[in-house]
């Protein structure tokens, strides 16, 4: 996560337990579930505000811009500011997000090697002396955690990884000696490789790290996030 976003995070968990404190003290009455009902779409302007903040790149703005303007929509609505009608954004809202994460799939690399499903579970290979292959990973509310540096590599050789995150979480630990290419798109979810973070509405990220020593392995990581996050960190 961005320096930028731990402030934004840090600052909110910090001003609702400062909110909960005072009741607790009882200098003030103050109901957190009639805070959260009245004024939850400020959510929806802070998580777009850290991206316009970030300036990566054209889909980090507008998705920023598509969620300060749902945020200030919403909230603006339920304060009684203006009234603006959201049930025509509403109905076709969800069928583009399916629209989009099949248009994921289909432009994607072809998944190969043995599927691993972690559906509401968990897949861990992280101790040492793991055999690493091709394959495909699914975190389906579940999640995923691979550990390569403690997985036999064979110099030279080329590797395949096909990871999905659908309401789930992934996360892959890559060895320093190995060259690693990464790519993937995300929608509504998160994606941070290699300490490269991207995400929201609909992104794509590519980056890689090269190795110095010869015949090193090579971990080609393909990505898809759909209401979920995957990370890739060395």
């Amino acid at each position: 996560m961005s320096g930028k976003r731990q402030w934004i995070l840090g600052g909110a968990f910090i001003a609702l337990g400062g909110v909960l404190l005072s009741n607790n003290l009882g200098y003030t009455d103050i109901s957190i579930g009639w805070l959260f009902r009245n004024f939850w779409p400020v959510l929806l302007i802070v998580w777009g505000a850290s991206f316009l903040l970030e300036r990566k790149g054209i889909a980090e703005m507008v998705s920023g811009v598509f969620l300060i303007a749902l945020g200030t929509l919403i909230l603006g609505n339920r304060q009684g500011w203006f009234e603006v009608d959201l049930s025509i954004f509403w109905t076709f809202f969800w069928p583009v997000v399916l629209i989009l994460i099949g248009i994921s799939f289909i432009k994607g690399p072809k998944m190969s090697g043995g599927n691993n499903m972690a559906i509401l579970s968990g897949i861990e290979k992280t101790k040492s002396g793991w055999n690493l292959e091709d394959g495909t990973y699914w975190a389906v509310l579940g999640g995923v955690e691979l550990d390569l540096s403690k997985a036999n590599l064979e110099p030279g050789r080329e590797y395949h990884l096909f990871c999905n995150a659908i309401l789930g979480g992934i996360e892959i630990s890559i060895p320093e000696n190995a060259t690693v290419y990464c790519q993937g798109t995300v929608v509504l979810g998160g994606l941070e490789m290699l300490g490269d973070e991207t995400g929201g509405i609909f992104a794509s990220q590519k980056v890689e790290q090269l190795s110095i020593e010869p015949n090193a392995p090579i971990i080609r990581i393909h990505s898809r996030v759909a209401l979920g996050g995957i990370e890739v960190k060395s």
